[in-house]
């Protein structure tokens, strides 16, 4: 358990720092021609946060009961770990958005905490203690491009404008269901590429 809690407090901390561990900028569709514009008018609307960040983890049938409990409980407690919070005191603003989603086949995802807003000790804990309160599930098939697919519209629906947007996944196994991992990779990160004319992620 303490394994599990560790290394999930470092790669939550490596997101939020660098964005090299586990984890790559995907913001949203490809703006239309002037579209930058008003896209980016709404952004700047926005409550600015430092990083706009997606945990998209694995549920599928290569791990036991036993194993996914640990894995949510290390993303529970990698939340509330001080090193995440050191990390979180860090950015320029102080504050990240969050979401959590499990996913499995490429058309199984479940968005278990939606867009969150963590900023301190008292905000992380009501995350970790809403991750803990839904109930386990298991499921077939390990689809890491679905979980791509289905991750990068939910920058869209975030209520907070990030100066970062990171997608962190973990897995268990290989991609075997779906389109081929390196095409949504590929797909994520020239949205990304290409958006940066009109904004800074």
């Amino acid at each position: 358990m303490r394994w599990y809690v560790s290394i999930g407090a470092v790669l939550l901390a490596g997101a939020m720092a660098s964005g090299d561990v586990a984890s790559f900028a995907a913001p949203g569709p490809r703006p239309q021609p002037g579209q930058h514009v008003a896209d980016k008018a709404a952004d700047d609307a926005k409550p600015t946060v430092d990083v706009e960040l997606i945990l998209a983890v694995d549920v599928s049938y290569s791990m036991d009961m036993d194993e996914l409990a640990i894995q949510r409980e290390g993303y529970a407690q990698a939340i509330v770990s001080k090193e995440f919070l050191q990390a979180l005191k860090s950015g320029p603003n102080g504050k990240i958005s969050v979401t959590y989603f499990e996913w499995a086949a490429s058309s199984d995802q479940k968005i278990i905490i939606p867009w969150r807003l963590i900023d301190g000790p008292e905000t992380a804990d009501a995350v970790a203690n809403e991750i803990m309160k839904t109930p386990i599930r298991r499921a077939s098939r390990t689809s890491i491009s679905g979980a791509i697919y289905f991750a990068m519209p939910l920058f869209n629906e975030d209520p907070y404008h990030g100066l970062r947007r990171v997608i962190d996944i973990s897995g268990d196994g290989p991609n075997n269901n779906g389109a081929p991992v390196t095409g949504a990779r590929d797909e994520a990160l020239s949205r990304a590429s290409s958006s940066t004319a009109c904004r800074s992620w």
